[in-house]
């Protein structure tokens, strides 16, 4: 008798959908939302372990040491594997509805939220939220955040936020370097130039055995799909949907291939229509060991990798014209924080401390004004309250300045939620749009245009109000809002929280053209979130900010004077 052929391997994502599917249905049973959260957490790591857990379990590896993985949700793990079901969800499969069943089918989707739709459509199955989700019904229906979350959980995500790809590039680079035996290896692509939504991720090595990296690829995550493959460049599809590219590059010609590998299609074009063609490198018989001396060579001072888009960097880089771009070390203090006041998690002197802790010279507490409830916001006497504590508190607080501002909302009418004899006591304020995204675009920048002409208004908060791959934003006339600001003397702000990153590289480019400064801002609700300004100086750079160009570069004495109206 033959042997059997052995069961396909699991992958890490196989499993991880069968714990996310566990999950949406507990969610249905009223079951407790902790331990609902626990079996999405769970997935979440297993998704993102480059080792393959079925070889875990095989091998009888403790799982409880993974984060997030407790004893039960081991043993569910350990089940799924060794049996290829799981009791626990076929049992609830069978209990629920057709509905739900067929829901169950797209793990990522919130049960309670569709069923919602079915009823206000009157439809009862996938193919038909499908239909509506195309024709547009779901969101003139239900609105753009039901849309988002209905597209995302249907469509088979490719894309992810910088914040996210972070950890993936982390786990490729450390399988690359320890299992796969590769000597160098560095991300490239989107991720390298920061992109906010990286579409796939790519990494270029240094390998004597490049057949050898690719069999140990396919083993990634317990199972990756190698697409295509050459002598030096293999892409794979990993177990989670993401695209690897995966290049080679001997030591003598790494810059020549790094500036490649980097820069964007624009750029490259760019490049060879100066008529510095990168492939004339790759051929003679100098060595490039960096992308300073293959730059050298092309007659080009070095251009950072966040402004290789095809812009104007080539002709600059030629006149050796290129801006310092702001790096961390040039910020000296934080201008949108919250804290115990509205929703945030530390109070003011917590805030202050961590702020001290990271060597900025102030912080501008910027907690919620009255209007926006769901962030319990500081209703007007409450306000007049901080202020004096504020001011008693630097007082007696010593290495930091504690700046009184607050997060204004900009009301559907334009006008600001606090009154002008309030606003007058602050230092500065920080106004946004929390409310009535649907306005149309005329409306919405008529609105901002009437808030700015309130000597108050200091800088205009996250400025679109989008949210990456969850919220498109309001629409707004982005050239008549930066004209404004600037006629004015009123700021834009980059609020650097990751699912943020609002402003856009394209509009601060348009902003710092005109001549209008901005803020580099975590919008921090905690200590550990004032460490989000890495994604926002990534944002600026992308942008081709200068230090000079930013306003919380400044010191306190220069930037006071600059922001009063």
């Amino acid at each position: 008798m033959k042997d059997q052929p052995a069961p396909p391997l699991l992958s890490n994502a196989e499993i991880a959908d069968r714990l996310t599917s566990l999950a949406q249905l507990l969610s249905t049973q009223k079951e407790n939302p902790f331990k609902v959260k626990a079996y999405r957490r769970a997935a979440e790591t297993i998704r993102a372990l480059p080792d393959s857990v079925e070889d875990l379990v095989r091998r009888d590896v403790d799982l409880t040491e993974y984060s997030r993985i407790g004893k039960g949700i081991s043993n569910a793990i350990r089940e799924i594997v060794l049996s290829g079901s799981l009791r626990k969800l076929e049992s609830l499969r069978s209990q629920v509805t057709p509905e739900v069943a067929a829901i169950n089918e797209y793990p990522r989707l919130d049960p309670k939220r569709v069923l919602r739709i079915y009823k206000k459509l009157k439809i009862s199955s996938i193919e038909a939220l499908k239909e509506k989700l195309e024709t547009g019904e779901i969101a003139r229906t239900l609105g753009v955040r039901m849309d988002q979350h209905v597209r995302q959980a249907l469509i088979e995500r490719r894309e992810m936020p910088l914040y996210d790809a972070e950890d993936v590039v982390s786990a490729v680079e450390e399988y690359l370097l320890n299992r796969c035996g590769v000597s160098r290896a560095e991300a490239t692509g989107d991720y390298r130039r920061r992109v906010e939504i990286i579409p796939e991720i790519s990494f270029l090595i240094e390998t004597g055995d490049f057949p050898a990296v690719i069999a140990k690829l396919e083993r990634y995550g317990g199972k990756s799909e190698l697409l295509d493959s050459g002598d030096s460049r293999a892409i794979f599809r990993l177990s989670s949907g993401t695209k690897l590219t995966v290049e080679a590059a001997r030591k003598e010609k790494w810059g020549v291939a790094l500036i490649a590998c980097t820069g964007s299609e624009n750029h490259l074009r760019k490049l060879a229509d100066a008529g510095r063609n990168l492939k004339d490198l790759a051929k003679s018989k100098q060595s490039f060991p960096d992308e300073t001396a293959a730059y050298t060579k092309l007659g080009l001072s070095f251009i950072e990798p966040e402004l290789r888009e095809g812009r104007d960097e080539v002709e600059l880089a030629a006149r050796s014209s290129l801006p310092v771009l702001v790096r961390a070390t040039d910020i000296r203090g934080e201008l949108h924080a919250h804290s115990t006041s509205s929703d945030g998690s530390h109070t003011i002197e917590q805030m202050a401390a961590g702020a001290r802790e990271k060597g900025y010279e102030y912080l501008g507490i910027s907690d919620h004004s009255q209007s926006l409830k769901i962030a319990r916001g500081v209703p007007v006497k409450d306000l007049w309250l901080q202020i004096r504590f504020i001011d008693k508190l630097n007082q007696k607080i010593s290495g930091i300045r504690i700046l009184k501002s607050a997060e204004v909302d900009i009301l559907a009418d334009g006008s600001l939620d606090y009154p002008d004899e309030r606003l007058r006591e602050l230092d500065y304020t920080v106004c946004s749009i929390h409310s009535r995204f649907a306005l149309g675009k005329t409306e919405q920048t008529e609105r901002i245009l009437r808030a700015m002409d309130n000597r108050y208004f200091t800088i205009l908060g996250h400025p679109t109000g989008r949210l990456l791959l969850k919220r498109p934003g309001y629409e707004i006339d982005m050239q008549r809002v930066i004209e404004h600001a600037r006629k004015n003397g009123c700021f834009f702000e980059i609020n650097s929280s990751p699912d943020r990153l609002d402003l856009s590289a394209e509009n601060a480019r348009l902003s710092r053209d005109a001549g209008v400064k901005i803020a580099i801002s975590t919008d921090a609700h905690s200590i550990r979130e004032l460490d989000y300004i890495n994604w926002g100086i990534d944002q600026a750079r992308r942008a081709g900010l200068a230090g000079g160009e930013v306003l919380n570069c400044l010191a306190w004495p220069e930037l006071q004077r600059i922001i009063k109206r």
